[in-house]
C-alpha cells in the first residue's frame, strides 16, 4: 500500500524516466519540469542542479535566506 501523500523525488522521477528510455538530459529536464523549474533552449538540466536549485527555492520560501543575502560582502569586494 502506496502513502498517498508520498512525493517522488527528484532521484525516483529521474530513475523512473531512465528506466522508460529517456535520455540522461531529456530526464534531467523532465524532472525540471515537474518540479515547476523552467527548461529552455540551451544545454540539458543537470539532475545535482535540479537538487541544488529546489534547496535554494525551499530556503527562500521559508525565510531562511532573502534576496538581499551576500550583497554587504559583494559590495566590499567591488568598494574594495
Amino acid at each position: 500500500d502506496q502513502d498517498q501523500g508520498h512525493q517522488p523525488t527528484t532521484r525516483e522521477t529521474y530513475r523512473a524516466l531512465l528506466l522508460r528510455g529517456f535520455s540522461p538530459g531529456e530526464a534531467a529536464n523532465l524532472t525540471a519540469y515537474l518540479a515547476g523549474i523552467e527548461v529552455g533552449g540551451g544545454r540539458p538540466w543537470r539532475l545535482v542542479d535540479v537538487d541544488r536549485l529546489l534547496f535554494l527555492r525551499e530556503l527562500c520560501r521559508t525565510g531562511r535566506i532573502g534576496a538581499d543575502d551576500g550583497l554587504q560582502s559583494m559590495e566590499a569586494l567591488v568598494a574594495g
